[in-house]
C-alpha cells in the first residue's frame, strides 16, 4: 500500500532525497551510489532516508514511477480521452521518458526494475481506459488487452528512440494507429483463423 504524505516538510524532504539521488546518478553508476552518498548530498541523516524509502532500490522505483507519472499525465486530463488519444499520449510520453532515463538503463538490474514499473503503470492506464469507455466488459480480457497495448506501445517507443529519431513522433505513430486499434486483418476486411 502506498503512503500518501501531505505534510509539506515531509514532501520537501522526500523531494530533496529524490533530487540528490538524481544528481548523483548523473555522475555515478547506480551500483556505485550508496545511501551514505545520498544522505550526505541531501544533508540528512540515515534515519530520515529510511523514514521515506526502504533502500536505494525502493528510491529508484519511486523516482522512475514519479517521472513516468509526470510524463504520462494521462490521468490528470480534464476530459476523458479516447483509446486512440490515450495510446498516442502514452507513446509521446514514453519517447520523452526513455530519453530522460537513458543514463539509468546501463545495468541489467536497473533496466529490469524500470521496465517492471513502466509495465505496471501502463497496464493500469490501459485497463482503466478500456473499462471506463466500456470497450471491454470482461475483466480478464481487459487485463490481457491492456497488456497487449502496453507491450505494443513500449516496443514502438523503444523502436522509435533507437532507429527513427529523425522522424517526428507524430509522423511515426500516425500510420500505425489504425492497425493497432482496428487490427491488421480487419483493416483489410479479413479475419485471422
Amino acid at each position: 500500500m502506498k503512503q500518501v504524505y501531505t505534510d509539506p516538510r515531509v514532501l520537501r524532504t522526500r523531494k530533496l532525497i529524490m533530487d540528490s539521488f538524481i544528481a548523483l546518478s548523473n555522475k555515478k553508476d547506480f551500483n556505485d551510489i550508496s545511501v551514505k552518498d545520498i544522505t550526505e548530498d541531501a544533508m540528512i541523516n540515515r534515519a530520515t532516508f529510511y523514514n521515506h524509502f526502504l533502500d536505494k532500490y525502493d528510491l529508484l522505483e519511486q523516482v522512475v514511477s514519479e517521472k513516468l507519472s509526470l510524463n504520462l499525465n494521462c490521468s490528470s486530463k480534464e476530459q476523458e480521452m479516447t483509446l486512440e488519444e490515450t495510446f498516442k499520449q502514452i507513446f509521446f510520453s514514453l519517447v520523452n521518458f526513455e530519453q530522460s532515463i537513458e543514463r539509468h538503463r546501463e545495468r541489467q538490474e536497473e533496466t529490469e526494475t524500470i521496465d517492471s514499473i513502466v509495465q505496471l503503470e501502463l497496464n493500469n492506464i490501459f485497463q482503466e481506459a478500456l473499462t471506463s469507455q466500456e470497450l471491454i466488459t470482461d475483466p480478464l480480457l481487459s487485463f490481457k488487452l491492456a497488456s497487449l497495448l502496453t507491450h505494443t506501445v513500449t516496443g514502438l517507443s523503444s523502436d522509435y528512440n533507437r532507429f527513427h529519431k529523425k522522424e517526428q513522433p507524430e509522423e511515426y505513430i500516425r500510420p500505425l494507429l489504425p492497425y493497432i486499434l482496428n487490427g491488421i486483418a480487419q483493416k483489410n476486411s479479413r479475419t485471422l483463423s
